[in-house]
């Protein structure tokens, strides 16, 4: 039984990758408790098979005895049966968090197989349109407000497609907005009359990147009108309109952003475009229903968080990782202080994020 034991405790190993105490701990568990059972278990099967036998024999009229002498009936102790369940329990608080941690996994790894949806659809798009990046927004007159989630649809057939896991927004209904709550793409600076968006300058943030790196979109935008049915236009400048970025002026397709975790479609940069004077990363806004999140990528992976709070997003951005979509059709994971760094082509820039060079 001490063989099984090891059999055991090994296949639960293999199956939840439990670190190397944890596995220790299971192991003398299972050596433990396997002889135990070996013992115990037979005469607890067989009082309830004789417990059984003798409310039959009731039934029929008959007393029951085995040979000549009733037979007395045995089972665990209480002292046995705590042990279990103690030892039930600490196994338990050994797997629920590796349980955890798998689930969260496959959350990230359901959100980067939709990135790469999105991404090559967005190509299949630049295909039917001489290489032109799908736009950020396009409106009417009065009465329709696309984003690029809906432009895609032609390609991806799935609002689902564009909801990731790990956001608390799930409704994909194509009349409601929160299908445009789960990645962005940033539009281009220009449109709101800036030379490049630029990172903050914070102490907090320059644990990450230093301030005021250029950095810029690819994605045009389309605004007819006052945007009245957006109050404002939703930020974006009414009566607008650039033109996106071909392919094939993009320097670097294999390491420039195209699409990425974040809080809103355009990741608060064409919303809060004009009110911002150009600075985008590094702010802690971008008001949905009651919850706060950062312009640009949310980490909100691996350990991050859907939110940001000013009191303590110093430590809680570079807690997760966000996951990141390329121009060349691949999609990874990235922690903060990885992404954001600066672009040794041109320093004053960040390298995954700079189209030109």
């Amino acid at each position: 039984m001490g063989y099984c034991g090891v059999i055991v405790a090994s296949v639960i190993h293999d199956f939840c990758n439990l670190s190397s105490i944890a596995s220790a701990l299971f192991l003398r568990f299972a050596f433990f408790l396997l002889p135990v059972l070996r013992v115990r278990l037979p005469l607890l099967i067989g009082a309830f098979k004789r417990r059984d036998a003798y409310f039959n024999s009731l039934w029929e009229g008959h007393n029951i005895m085995i040979g000549s002498k009733p037979r007395s009936l045995k089972g665990f102790t209480l002292i046995e049966l705590l042990v279990v369940i103690a030892i039930i329990a600490i196994l338990a608080a050994i797997l629920f968090p590796v349980f955890a941690q798998a689930r969260e996994q496959a959350r990230k790894t359901t959100c980067i197989s939709n990135l790469k949806q999105c991404i090559l659809a967005n190509q299949m798009y630049m295909q039917d349109y001489d290489e032109t990046v799908v736009p950020n927004i396009s409106t009417d007159v009065t009465n329709y407000l696309f984003i690029w989630q809906d432009l895609i649809q032609p390609y991806t057939k799935s609002y689902q497609m564009v909801i990731c896991p790990d956001s608390p927004y799930h409704d994909s209904n194509p009349n409601g907005f929160e299908y445009w709550l789960s990645y962005g793409m940033l539009p281009q600076a220009s449109a709101f009359g800036y030379d490049a968006w630029r990172t903050r300058n914070k102490p907090w943030f320059q644990n990450y990147t230093p301030a005021n790196m250029r950095y810029d979109g690819a994605a045009g935008h389309g605004w007819e009108g006052s945007g009245s049915f957006c109050g404002a236009g939703c930020g974006w400048p009414p009566n607008s309109r650039s033109t996106s970025k071909k392919l094939a002026g993009i320097a670097r397709p294999g390491e420039y952003t195209a699409i990425f975790d974040s809080n809103n479609f355009d990741g608060w940069h064409g919303i809060y475009g004009q009110g911002t004077g150009g600075i985008g990363l590094g702010y802690c806004g971008g008001w949905v229903g009651y919850d706060y999140s950062f312009f640009g990528p949310q980490p909100r992976h691996t350990g991050g968080s859907d939110q940001c709070d000013v009191n303590t997003r110093a430590t809680a951005y570079g807690a997760g990782m966000y996951n990141i979509a390329f121009f060349d059709g691949h999609a990874k994971s990235m922690k903060p202080g990885q992404y954001l760094k600066v672009n040794p082509a041109v320093p004053d820039t960040l390298n995954y994020l700079w189209p030109n060079d």
